[in-house]
């Protein structure tokens, strides 16, 4: 791979070789190319956090979340199905 770089960038990179920073220019190029991975992964946006194993619906979060609430709407569901819904016979 060939890779032309800017005149002042260049000689300061001669001169960390020459300053017994790295052995050689190709070890600094591969460190300054390490480095600009690492710093564009680590700025890259993160993505959601995965729901935990098992967990497909997003709204069971609320039976863990409000269970007091959740108690409730259950209950008052029970009571409506006590209860008749329908005023005519189907027969």
């Amino acid at each position: 791979m060939e890779i032309h770089l800017p005149e002042g960038l260049e000689s300061a990179l001669r001169a960390q070789v020459e300053g017994g920073r790295f052995p050689s220019i190709d070890d600094a190029m591969a460190e300054a190319a390490r480095r600009l991975l690492h710093d564009i992964d680590r700025n890259r946006p993160q993505p959601a956090p995965a729901a935990p194993a098992g967990v497909h619906d997003p709204l069971m979060g609320l039976f863990r979340d409000h269970p007091d609430e959740i108690d409730e709407i259950v209950a008052d569901a029970m009571r409506w199905r006590e209860e008749p819904w329908r005023d005519i016979d189907v027969e």
